[in-house]
């Protein structure tokens, strides 16, 4: 007498049907992801698929090409970029706000995966390290929208004395406080390079910040009224 083993079939839950705006937005986070870590020409769109859980048809019903959907991703990153920029163009000119701004960058890159920005700094290395088009994009656009507000908060600093009139250019100043917070997020975005830096991150936001707004001027005098008033009251 045989003796069959029964199976137990294990059934996949069926899949939540999702509006079509919702699994379109389900795929350009899944590929943001993939697009971060491949690149444009090394993603492949089976990684996309499986990334959202969705067949390889099903995006290309919602994207007519791998590049078409690289666009789209790209365009929801500068739509965000734009909108911190819009809010930090409304701020009045002052040193406080000069600083508070260059801080709150700063903030922002030591948290490094866990930032808001991390696929879009991943994008943004990827393209520097291929043909650079989409960095191009993202440094132009932020000079061109934070410049600006940038420049009054300097002009107010040199007019009260918190900063010394420079050589350095205005754009190049700019350029050079992005970059040394985007080479921040870089490292901490690898866990085995995190211990480069000294300190706990809030040592770190300090050191960033008083490093960067040095080099485009402000005076030592202000920079430590500024974390003064930060400090918590005893």
């Amino acid at each position: 007498m045989s003796i069959v083993k029964s199976r137990t079939l294990k059934l996949r839950p069926p899949r939540k049907r999702l509006a079509g705006i919702e699994r379109r937005e389900q795929i350009m986070n899944a590929a943001q992801g993939v697009f971060s870590e491949f690149g444009l020409e090394g993603a492949k769109t089976q990684q996309i698929a499986k990334a959202a859980d969705v067949s390889e048809a099903l995006v290309f019903r919602h994207f007519p090409s791998k590049k078409a959907l690289y666009k789209a991703v790209l365009r929801r990153v500068i739509d965000k970029q734009d909108s911190r920029f819009e809010r930090l163009a409304t701020m009045p000119a002052s040193t406080e706000n000069l600083i508070n701004s260059i801080r709150e960058f700063m903030e922002t890159c030591v948290l490094g995966g866990g930032s808001p920005d991390a696929h879009g700094a991943r994008l943004l290395l990827a393209s520097l390290a291929r043909d650079g088009s989409y960095a191009s994009l993202v440094y132009r656009r932020a000079s061109k929208l934070w410049t600006k507000s940038f420049a009054k908060s300097l002009a107010a600093a040199h007019q009260c004395g918190d900063a010394l009139v420079s050589e350095i250019k205005l754009e190049n100043g700019y350029a050079f406080v992005e970059h040394v917070g985007t080479m921040m997020l870089a490292v901490q975005l690898n866990r085995k390079a995190d211990t480069l830096y000294e300190g706990d991150k809030d040592e770190l936001v300090r050191d960033a910040v008083w490093f960067a707004c040095r080099g485009i001027g402000v005076t030592d005098a202000a920079l430590g009224s500024y974390f003064s008033a930060q400090s918590p009251k005893r």
